[in-house]
């Protein structure tokens, strides 16, 4: 939630803020969770030692602001915008400037009582309404402008009468703001009717809402989402136009998906780099990186550290760990390729695995390039294949096998070598 917020912060032209955080390890993961991702926004982070409300928050973060205004936005304003932002950053000498809007369903929103002459009067939180008051649809959004002359001396204030056992709050501010003539309550557009998020409820209406908001994007940059409501993808990822994104698809956090691409069905792409007119379907594929032209097949899983080469097939049921896979390289079904380098135009056989693992530690295994390993073979690490080497099907490989080789058998051994196979060009 916080993410998206400063995302809108930077939309609106912020360049510093301050997040403010609680102490010990709820602090770190907050700390964690938005430190690489503010789009461009400054961050630094005060801490509120004790939870006693948003006035006192906002008094700790004091010393890391040094502007004649202040901004203060609500962390559970997932859905905010940096078009709602900018109305109440006009030049302006009001002490105070807080966001309204009017919703159908102002729920349990603090509502913004006018003067007859529609000035601001107060901002009466629901717990302590009248039935009158509750039936107002204009109602606080949670982020206010001001002055901070006026911001810093009257919320010490606050703090210092509420005392460390009582909870203070921004919006008490606004009454003082109000009494010198000096509080706007500066309605923004809204589409949703509401921006903050409280229950589990809420997440779910803002997850749906952030999705359609996502995909709207997509569209319009000329991506193809084939059924937008069946495809869940982060505000992190990048899709570049042209790209087909089929139903069931899930693309999480900082990814990003080449021109052209094909990706699903029922795929799901996680902190990876998707090429140019790759295709994936139905396979898992998690912190790595595919360059142009790579096929992935069903129930295939590609773990975190891969780097695969262009032109690239991989078949069904295949799975990928920390390994990198040379140009043109074929690997078939049911293979195991971990803690491996493939050199270019290589041809890994159905059943194929590296056993990487002996128990205690984990080994590197090498294979050349224009190798043809034979289905089934199992190459026990460490081990190196050479150069258009061959392996024969079922072979248990635990020895180095040298270039123009050919190792069959259980344990595998040197044979004569058979004639070179064709090496395959990239299709035009």
């Amino acid at each position: 939630m916080a993410s998206h917020v400063l995302h809108a912060l930077a939309g609106a032209g912020i360049v510093h803020a301050v997040v403010v955080v609680p102490p010990g390890e709820r602090g770190t993961l907050v700390r964690d969770a938005v430190g690489g991702d503010t789009s461009g926004v400054d961050v630094r982070f005060a801490v509120q030692q004790a939870p006693r409300g948003t006035a006192d928050a906002v008094v700790s973060a004091r010393d890391l602001v040094c502007t004649g205004h202040v901004l203060v936005v609500n962390g559970d304003l997932p859905l905010i915008t940096s078009e709602q932002i900018l109305p109440i950053l006009q030049p302006c000498q009001a002490q105070a400037i807080i966001a309204t809007a009017r919703v159908p369903d102002p729920a349990r929103m603090g509502r913004i009582t006018r003067d007859n002459d529609g000035s601001l009067a107060a901002i009466v939180e629901w717990r302590d309404a009248t039935e009158e008051e509750r039936d107002i649809h204009e109602v606080n959004l949670g982020f206010y402008l001001f002055r901070a002359d006026f911001l810093w001396e009257e919320l010490e204030r606050i703090v210092r009468e509420a005392g460390e056992r009582s909870e203070s709050y921004v919006t008490n501010a606004i009454p003082t703001a109000v009494s010198n003539g000096s509080a706007i309550a500066q309605p923004v557009p809204i589409d949703e009717g509401r921006l903050n998020v409280e229950t589990p409820i809420d997440v779910a209406d803002a997850e749906a809402i952030m999705r359609e908001r996502i995909a709207s994007r997509l569209l319009s940059d000329g991506v193809r989402i084939v059924d937008r409501r069946a495809a869940w993808i982060d505000a992190r990822a990048s899709i570049a136009p042209g790209a087909v994104i089929e139903p069931g698809v899930h693309i999480r956090g900082v990814s990003a998906i080449g021109a052209n691409a094909r990706i699903g069905p029922n795929a799901v792409i996680e902190d990876s780099l998707i090429g140019e007119r790759c295709i994936v379907e139905s396979c898992t594929i998690n912190g790595s990186r595919l360059h142009a032209d790579v096929e992935v097949g069903p129930y295939s899983t590609i773990r975190p550290g891969c780097e695969i080469e262009s032109h690239v097939h991989i078949g069904t049921h295949a799975e990928l760990k920390q390994a990198h896979i040379g140009e043109l390289v074929q690997i078939g079904h049911f293979s195991y390729l971990g803690d491996t380098e493939v050199g270019a135009r290589s041809n890994i056989g159905a059943g194929a695995i590296t056993c990487n693992f002996d128990g205690q530690s984990k080994h590197f295994t090498k294979i050349g390039e224009d190798v043809f390993i034979g289905c089934d073979t199992m190459l026990v690490a460490p081990v190196a294949i050479g150069n258009r080497a061959r392996t024969g099907a079922g072979s248990v490989v635990n020895k180095d096998v040298p270039d123009d080789g050919n190792a069959v058998g259980s344990p595998a051994r040197l044979a004569p070598s058979r004639t070179a196979r064709q090496t395959r060009e990239p299709e035009s």
